[in-house]
């Protein structure tokens, strides 16, 4: 298999973009709009995702992530990886809304290292927890709708990992 930079008219950055579609395409293909359950995803009846203490939770989690994606765009205008973090970052405002937007207490304004390295570095920390918080509720959730979201969600965080990890490698600072 030849290496990625022998590839015709493929650059890195394209590279780190397909890999951050892929879990859009893995939502798209998973989602065959048909509900297995005999209720509809939200308690009040509008079938618009999970409801209840988890799902803002979850929701809160997210606007998180995006304010912690907004932080770090701010400290590092123009950078080399501002595509990635900006493609990440509306990931996780789709997923919020998904989950039925935050709601709920949000967290203290996030820290940002001073080094875009570092600042990469944290986000792919921060990115396999948030998915390894995902696992947990998905197995604690009593629907699969829930379930379904919230394992999809987490397999997207997990797959924004390597794209950051890509990044921090190829950034200059």
């Amino acid at each position: 298999m030849p290496a990625p930079s022998e590839l015709p008219g493929i650059t890195r950055r394209t590279g780190l973009a397909l890999a951050l579609a892929a879990p859009i395409g893995l939502l798209a293909a998973c989602s065959d709009g048909a509900s297995d359950a005999a209720e509809p995803a939200g308690s009040d009846g509008s079938g618009d995702g999970p409801s209840g203490e988890q799902a803002v939770d979850q929701a809160v989690q997210e606007a998180d992530l995006v304010a912690l994606y907004d932080a770090v765009l701010a400290a590092f205008p123009g950078s080399d990886a501002a595509d990635v973090l900006t493609a990440v970052r509306d990931q996780h405002a789709r997923h919020r809304d998904a989950l039925g937007g935050a709601t709920g207490p949000s967290a203290a304004t996030p820290t940002v290292p001073t080094t875009l390295r570092a600042a990469l570095t944290a986000l792919a920390d921060t990115e396999r927890e948030a998915s390894r918080a995902r696992i947990r509720a998905c197995v604690d959730a009593a629907d699969p709708e829930k379930a379904r979201l919230l394992s999809l969600i987490a397999a997207s965080e997990a797959s924004h990992v390597p794209a950051l990890r890509a990044a921090r490698d190829e950034a200059t600072a």
